[in-house]
């Protein structure tokens, strides 16, 4: 192990801290690049350097001065990483990066590898939503192709009138339109794969979403063993096919004994904060042994947990309870709707 190294992360926010966090508990340092002055991880890096994302310039110069580059989201201009690939060793690779961040390649890709997703389809006029609405005889849920998370960029579409509501005399950007189902249960796997192929799988975590924001992720989730493996081979398959090398979240519909691909991240996910006190390794220790070439550890559960988002605000009642973790994220302003920090709630597994 060669701890004098750096890792730099594109990014400031929550992930980015945990990142650093489990970063310097291997011995390694951290260089954040973000363009908020007062981003969580600027409280526990060693390094961060301010700057715009499009500042192609100041990225190469960051670039120098690190060992690897990760990031902790998705929407990244790839043209300005293409440029910095030539400098600096990035994980996971740009091209996972490319397909997570349009909705419409990333299902088009899982569809390719023979992974089912909800059906799904391309939106480019105001005129195809409708079209489509006749169609399919369903409700669509339209989403913007690029930049959504949290629910944002998202309407649900029933009728004309709300077509006429949310889109009469604008023209839409790229969207896609999925067709709605009612699924039994969301669930999420957190997998890591290193650069010799080697890969540990957490246990899939059952969520609850609220408004299109992470409420809630339990485990053990009620699904059967089997289900639970198939979604960790449908997991493995993506990071395999990719050559991928890091922490990747997969969201999953589950439908009458059928699991259904919502999305991928390329990255550690809200749904993976349980494994920091219910496994025996976190998410973002894995993360970093993967990129920095260290041998993965267990990723097996130990006690039974609930992770609880504190969205919007600080204050929970189960932030008193003995068997609770808090962790706070250090942002400066609470608002409807932000990731403020997390609780771990644990007990005994098997209790």
């Amino acid at each position: 192990m060669n701890p004098n190294r750096t890792v730099g992360i594109l990014g400031g926010g929550q992930l980015a801290r945990m990142l650093a966090m489990a970063a310097a508990d291997l011995g390694f340092n951290t260089h954040i690049y973000c363009p908020d002055r007062d981003c969580p991880a600027a409280q526990v890096a060693n390094k961060v350097v301010f700057g715009n994302y499009a500042d192609d310039k100041n990225l190469a110069d960051f670039a120098k001065n690190i060992d690897v580059l990760t990031y902790e989201f998705e929407n990244i201009e790839t043209k300005a990483l293409d440029e910095l690939e030539k400098i600096v060793v990035i994980r996971p690779s740009i091209k996972s990066l490319k397909i997570s961040q349009d909705r419409f390649t990333e299902k088009s890709y899982l569809n390719s590898i023979d992974i089912k997703t909800t059906q799904f389809y391309k939106i480019d006029e105001v005129s195809d939503i409708g079209k489509l609405l006749i169609k399919v005889k369903k409700p669509l849920l339209l989403k913007t192709r690029r930049l959504g998370y949290d629910g944002k960029g998202q309407v649900l579409i029933k009728t004309s009138n709300d077509i006429k509501k949310h889109f009469q005399g604008n023209k839409p950007s790229s969207l896609i339109a999925e067709e709605v189902i009612n699924f039994d249960r969301e669930l999420s796997v957190i997998i890591v794969r290193d650069q010799e192929g080697n890969i540990k799988t957490f246990e899939p975590g059952e969520n609850v979403h609220e408004n299109g924001i992470l409420k809630t992720t339990t485990l053990p989730s009620l699904i059967d063993n089997k289900l639970k493996n198939n979604a960790k081979q449908i997991a493995k398959k993506i990071v395999d096919n990719l050559n991928y090398i890091g922490v990747m979240g997969v969201e999953f519909f589950l439908k009458e004994h059928e699991l259904f691909v919502n999305e991928i991240a390329p990255r550690v996910h809200n749904s993976g904060h349980w494994t920091m006190d219910g496994s025996y390794s976190s998410q973002f220790q894995q993360h970093i042994r993967a990129i920095m070439d260290l041998p993965l550890i267990s990723t097996e559960r130990h006690s039974d947990i609930v992770m609880y988002n504190l969205i919007g605000k600080l204050t929970n009642d189960l932030v008193s309870s003995e068997l609770a973790k808090v962790y706070i994220y250090g942002k400066k302003d609470s608002r409807p709707g932000r990731k403020m920090g997390h609780v771990n709630l644990i007990k005994k597994k098997g209790s």
